[in-house]
């Protein structure tokens, strides 16, 4: 049961990043906030992808 820890722990982060990716798009698109078309997609992931290698432990 040890190999699929990794696995496990791979696939929570991917659902879990997806989940907030998709609710910050809603949000922003929703709320009126103007930005050049296609702009918006690229920034919120730029953000979520610092923010989670910002969250892996250093050794």
């Amino acid at each position: 049961m040890r190999f699929f820890r990794p696995v496990w722990v791979a696939f929570r982060a991917a659902v879990i990043a997806t989940a907030v990716f998709w609710v910050i798009l809603f949000i922003v698109e929703n709320s009126g906030w103007e930005m050049p078309m296609g702009i918006v997609q690229p920034i919120v992931f730029l953000i979520l992808f610092f923010f989670g290698m910002l969250l892996v432990p250093r050794r």
